[in-house]
């Protein structure tokens, strides 16, 4: 129980430091990969969801900073647990970054995992683009 306690203590002590940096795209990178240590080193999926879902980042490149450090933590989480990761990428709220999220996260497990990649392809919006990932997945050239 101690441990715990002490683990998360230092989770919010980086989290602080973290949100204590100046930049905003700073501010923002270092958030995300917070959370990605947290879920994927840590394993501390819940945490790591909070972190990001925290992020308030925006410029010309990135729309929306908190679905974007969402989409980063799902791509990275997928190779530990395809669920959680899954479930992480329905939480984005814009098309595109869901979208690419899938995309990737299935990309990533289409040579060992063809049946979650499947599964994660199934997500996608845009219909086009669904079927060219399903036919490539179906000739091992995804």
């Amino acid at each position: 129980m101690a441990g715990r306690r002490r683990l998360r203590e230092e989770i919010r002590q980086a989290e602080r430091m973290a949100r204590a940096i100046p930049n905003a795209q700073q501010r923002a990178a270092a958030l995300t990969d917070l959370a990605i240590e947290v879920a994927v080193g840590l394993g501390h999926i819940t945490e790591a969801e909070r972190i990001v879902n925290s992020v308030t980042y925006e410029d010309d490149v990135v729309r929306n900073g908190r679905d974007f450090s969402v989409r980063v933590l799902a791509e990275q989480l997928v190779v530990v647990n395809v669920r959680e990761a899954e479930r992480i990428a329905l939480t984005i709220r814009t098309e595109h970054e869901r979208d690419g999220a899938f995309a990737n996260m299935a990309r990533t497990l289409a040579t060992t995992d063809k049946r979650s990649a499947k599964r994660l392809i199934e997500h996608i919006g845009m219909d086009i683009i669904k079927e060219n990932m399903l036919r490539d997945l179906a000739k091992g050239r995804l």
